[in-house]
């Protein structure tokens, strides 16, 4: 994500009236030869009909920019830049692919504070090409290193590579490149907050549309009541949340069952938890026993920051107070005595995900819980069993609240910090800051369209269309399915690929029966993409 942009000038707002479906236009910058322009032989692949590695990558952005251009809706065209290039790509990890608007406004409306717009809202809010047909709205980037070498000539994940493919059947071991471009252009679109993470500082002192939304539970306020300081504490706290009204109605139908530390016996309660980066995964069968509070006979006995006596809390969960030494110290600390795993009461409001220490090295799971449910444990031991377990109404991705989570790791990671939902999300979320190869971006958007509701983007309410003959396909469903889009962006494919209409009408039947066969089209749906393709002309 590219987020180096200028903010040129304050706009009052007048919405406009109903909009037709957005066109996405690819530029493509790539000098001749390189990247999108790459003449490498490359046999087809997942229905991409490219024939060398330069020509699929432009089928699959010009594929991307489809499905986008068919679910938003926009009366002015957006122009999206496009290139390969070297990206950092180490031992540490690989940055796949970066994007952002080219620039942004300042727009006012219905006695809101002035907020920061990217461009290609801007223009779909106004109705008006605000840079009068000049420049771009977004400039995306991708890793031309990724499955070889840097240019320096360390090798950048060798052996991997990009798929190709339109059809979401990743081989094990490469990136999707249509996932990638899905989720950059997202952020062009507008999924990503203006401040500056480094400092907590809003970009020009104005508020954005995104930021606006957001939320952190930690402190109970929203993003824009915190301090500069609170909001670079918050970024690195794991409590952020996005409020967005559509996307928090729309978490319960994309979001799966979420784990939850239950406690029974004098004390009974579901309790969200933070997590370790040391020590192994928490999971439901690590994570299952009699809690015992920590007592290490120091002047702070249950802060553990002392070694406790041998066997004292032999095969039970040893629950230890938030102070005064490092998190994974205490956790070695009670493991040393006999403890299966930890939980960490905080000694404040709250909870975090706990950094580790590189000089110690814990090998049992720990979690941490506010400092309120920490005293409800307490107060019933003993006598209190915990495990982690599902927790029915809650979701994987969601704080208990129901509100999707942000990305806020305890380590802050410029570019990955704020602007992605959270990797917790399950199933995985297109716009979380990995790409997994999960991910179905050809026919599944999940929580991304709802967030761009929540911003001021309009989604397109209609069925998909062959030339305008109406198929009676959603372009987007409740829940981000685009079944409809991948439709459209099929059509535009086949007509492009086809020497002829008997090709054409060959191409569309087989990819409504690939539907089909999935369980995605129902009804007549089939019979109407068949009628509507045998009536179009290959022009």
């Amino acid at each position: 994500m590219n987020k180096g942009l200028l903010l040129l000038l304050s706009i009052g707002l007048t919405l406009a009236g109903a909009a037709q479906a957005a066109e996405i236009v690819p530029i493509n910058v790539d000098p001749a030869g390189k990247g999108l322009n790459d003449t490498t032989a490359r046999a087809p692949e997942g229905g991409n009909p490219g024939t060398t590695i330069g020509e699929q990558r432009r089928i699959v952005y010009q594929y991307a920019a489809d499905l986008w251009g068919s679910v938003l809706q926009s009366d002015v065209q957006i122009r999206v830049q496009a290139s390969f290039e070297p990206l950092t790509c180490d031992a540490t990890g690989a940055t796949l692919g970066s994007a952002g608007p080219a620039t942004a406004y300042l727009l006012t409306a219905d006695g809101q504070p002035t907020r920061i717009y990217p461009a290609a809202l801007s223009d779909a809010l106004i109705g008006t090409d605000l840079q009068n047909g000049a420049g771009v709205d977004i400039v995306s980037r991708f890793n031309s290193s990724w499955g070889g070498s840097n240019p320096d000539g360390t090798p950048c994940s060798p052996g991997s590579g990009w798929y190709y493919g339109l059809d979401g059947k990743t081989p094990a071991g490469q990136i999707n490149f249509l996932n990638v471009v899905m989720h950059e252009i997202g952020h062009g679109l507008g999924f990503l907050g203006f401040g500056n993470v480094n400092t907590g500082a809003p970009l020009a002192g104005y508020q954005d549309i995104f930021s606006s939304f957001v939320y952190d539970d930690a402190t109970q306020k929203g993003w824009y009541e915190l301090t500069n300081a609170g909001r670079v504490t918050a970024e690195k706290a794991g409590k952020l949340v996005f409020r967005g009204p559509n996307v928090t109605a729309q978490v319960p139908l994309v979001l799966g069952e979420a784990l939850g530390l239950r406690a029974s016996g004098n004390t009974v309660g579901n309790y969200e938890y933070g997590t370790a980066v040391f020590g192994p995964a928490v999971t439901t069968s690590n994570f299952n026993g009699q809690v015992v509070v920590v007592n290490d006979g120091s002047a702070a006995p249950t802060q553990g920051c002392s070694a406790s006596p041998a066997g004292a809390y032999a095969g039970k969960i040893a629950l230890v107070d938030r102070g005064t030494c490092g998190f994974e110290l205490k956790t070695k600390n009670a493991q040393d005595a006999g403890a299966i795993a930890v939980i960490v009461a905080n000694n404040t409001a709250g909870i975090l995900n706990m950094a580790d220490d590189p000089t110690i090295t814990a090998t049992i799971p720990a979690l941490m819980i506010s400092q309120a449910d920490g005293a409800a444990i307490k107060a019933g031991t003993p006598g209190v069993s915990v495990a982690v377990a599902a927790v029915p109404g809650w979701h994987a991705g969601a704080d208990a609240a129901g509100y999707a989570r942000l990305y806020a790791p305890a380590t802050l990671q410029p570019g990955s910090t704020f602007s992605h939902y959270d990797v917790s999300a399950t199933p995985n979320a297109l716009m979380e800051p990995a790409i997994t190869d999960t991910l179905n971006a050809n026919l599944d958007l999940d929580l991304t369209p709802a967030a761009f509701q929540d911003i001021g983007w309009t989604l397109n309410p209609n069925n998909a269309l062959i030339d305008g003959c109406d198929t009676g396909v959603p372009v987007i469903s409740t829940g981000g399915i685009i079944i409809g889009a991948s439709v459209q962006a099929r059509d535009d494919l086949c007509m492009a690929a086809a020497s002829n209409k008997g090709g054409y009408q060959s191409c569309m039947s087989n990819y409504k029966n690939q539907l089909a066969a999935s369980g995605l089209l129902q009804g007549n749906q089939g019979g109407r993409i068949a009628s509507c393709s045998a009536h179009r002309s290959k022009k």
